[in-house]
C-alpha cells in the first residue's frame, strides 16, 4: 500500500537522484496549478520536474536556489497538500513552507499588512490521519524573528487559521463561529501540511500574507448580510458594506517577498533558504 513505500521506493518513482533531495519544499496553494508551476520555475536553475506515472503528483518539480536544493508543488486543497507533503516527509525533507491564498477573518487586519499562522485548525479531512484526535496543529517556526521589516509599515500579524475543504460550501454562521474561535483567516490547505510535517518531524511555517480588501473594525459579518440584503451596487466597504469578494471575506495573497529578493526564510538565524516570486 501506499503507506508502506519507503524512501527508496519514492526516489525510484520520482526518478528522484538521492542527492537531491531538498532542503526544503514549497508548497503553493492555488487553482491556478500550472501558472504558478511555470512562473515559479523562472527564480530557480537547474530545474527537475518530477511526477509519477498515475499522476498522483503532478505540477511539481526539485530545483536549485544558490547552494540549496528545494522542492515546489503546486496544490488545491488539503488533499493534494498532504500527499506532497508525505512524500518529502519520507525522503527526509528538513522544511515544509505552505503558500497561497486565504481569506481574513480578522477586524483589525488592514490592506497592505502582513500575516503569517502560528497555528492552524483542522477543519479538512487530511491531519486526522497524520496527528489524530488533535483539532489544532502549530508552526514550528516564526517568521517574526528574521523577516526585516521596518517598525512603520507594513504591519505583520500572527495568529490562527482555519482550514477547511470545501470552499463553496462556507456559510455565515461558519464565518462567525471560526472568527468567535480566534481564527484570523481561512483556507484550504494549512492544516493538513501542517499535520503531516508534525508527523513527520518537519520544520513548517506558512510565510508572510499580503492582506487586501479587508472588512472595516467590528464588520466581519456585515448586518445587512446576516439579514439576507446585499448593499446596493458600488457600495464601499468602508461604509458598512461587506467587501466586493464574498460576504464576510477578504481574499489575500501571499507575498513572501518582492519579486528576485529572499524571502522570510533566510537569515542568520534560520537554516533554510528560498526565494519565491510574485506577480
Amino acid at each position: 500500500m501506499l503507506k508502506e513505500l519507503t524512501r527508496a521506493d519514492w526516489l525510484s518513482i520520482l526518478n528522484l537522484p538521492e542527492r537531491r533531495i531538498p532542503v526544503a519544499l514549497l508548497v503553493r496553494g492555488t487553482r491556478s496549478l500550472g501558472h504558478w508551476y511555470r512562473h515559479t520555475q523562472e527564480h530557480f536553475t537547474n530545474v527537475l520536474e518530477l511526477g509519477t506515472p498515475n499522476s498522483i503528483l503532478d505540477d511539481l518539480f526539485v530545483a536549485d536556489l544558490g547552494p540549496h536544493s528545494v522542492a515546489y508543488a503546486s496544490v488545491y486543497g488539503a488533499a493534494m497538500a498532504s500527499d506532497v507533503a508525505h512524500v518529502f516527509g519520507v525522503l527526509g525533507t528538513r522544511l515544509v513552507v505552505q503558500i497561497g491564498n486565504c481569506g481574513a477573518l480578522a477586524d483589525d487586519l488592514s490592506t497592505g499588512d502582513l500575516f503569517t499562522a502560528s497555528e492552524a485548525c483542522c477543519g479538512e479531512g487530511a491531519s486526522q490521519y497524520y496527528t489524530p484526535g488533535e483539532a489544532v496543529v502549530s508552526a514550528s517556526l516564526d517568521p517574526r524573528e528574521w523577516i526585516d521589516a521596518k517598525p512603520s509599515k507594513p504591519l505583520l500579524h500572527r495568529g490562527r487559521i482555519y482550514t477547511t475543504s470545501a470552499l463553496l460550501a462556507e456559510g455565515m454562521k461558519d464565518l462567525e463561529a471560526w472568527h468567535q474561535a480566534g481564527c484570523a483567516a481561512v483556507d484550504l490547505e494549512t492544516a493538513a501540511t501542517f499535520a503531516v510535517a508534525t508527523h513527520f518531524g518537519m520544520d513548517r511555517h506558512v510565510p508572510a500574507l499580503r492582506l487586501r480588501q479587508p472588512a472595516p473594525p467590528g464588520a466581519h459579518l456585515p448586518g445587512r448580510y446576516r439579514a439576507g440584503r446585499a448593499p446596493p451596487r458600488g457600495q464601499r466597504a468602508d461604509d458598512g458594506a461587506c467587501p466586493r469578494s464574498r460576504p464576510g471575506i477578504r481574499f489575500t495573497r501571499v507575498n513572501p517577498a518582492l519579486r528576485g529578493t529572499s524571502s522570510c526564510v533566510s537569515s542568520r538565524r534560520s537554516p533554510y533558504c528560498a526565494k519565491v516570486g510574485t506577480r
